[in-house]
């Protein structure tokens, strides 16, 4: 299975909804929430405040992620949604996705990717997930989304290309 990573376009929205909810840890208010920052991204372009690719396999998109850069760094931008369809997880496809938004943060002068999870036990994958990737625990905020579901941060430091 060759996994193709583009740019996202209007004519996915569908297919992300359909990952969104396909997922099942995330609720209505925050499907919503994604919907609401993808019809940015998508208006905003690569060169928007909100870039976002997809990932496709067998000619389907399976995975898609939105990233941006955090105002007022240097250098430091935020992963804000990564999600692949359950039916293609453990495929490769959000390492890819992850690898290519690197790549992209890194050719515009990017220092960092930070991004927020939870402390859920039905994220416990997602947290290994960023572990296996390289990105380091870097805070915890407590009762954060809801009481019980606590704010776990994490962190990679984008070293520059070997050609740089």
């Amino acid at each position: 299975m060759g996994i193709v990573i583009r740019p996202l376009e209007n004519r996915d929205r569908a297919a992300v909804h359909e990952i969104l909810a396909a997922c099942g840890v995330f609720n209505d208010e925050e499907v919503r929430a994604a919907l609401e920052l993808l019809d940015a991204g998508i208006a905003g372009g690569l060169g928007g405040n909100f870039p976002l690719f997809a990932a496709e396999a067998d000619d389907e998109l399976r995975g898609y992620v939105c990233i941006g850069r955090v105002p007022l760094t240097r250098g430091t931008w935020h992963l804000y949604w990564i999600a692949v369809h359950p039916a293609a997880q453990a495929r490769g496809i959000g390492r890819a996705l992850q690898s290519h938004v690197e790549d992209f943060i890194r050719s515009l002068g990017g220092e960092r990717l930070a991004l927020e999870t939870s402390s859920r036990a039905d994220y416990q994958r997602t947290r290994h997930f960023y572990q296996r990737g390289g990105y380091a625990q870097v805070g915890f905020i407590r009762d954060f989304y809801k009481p019980g579901d606590d704010c776990i941060m994490f962190c990679k430091e984008l070293t520059p290309p070997p050609d740089a």
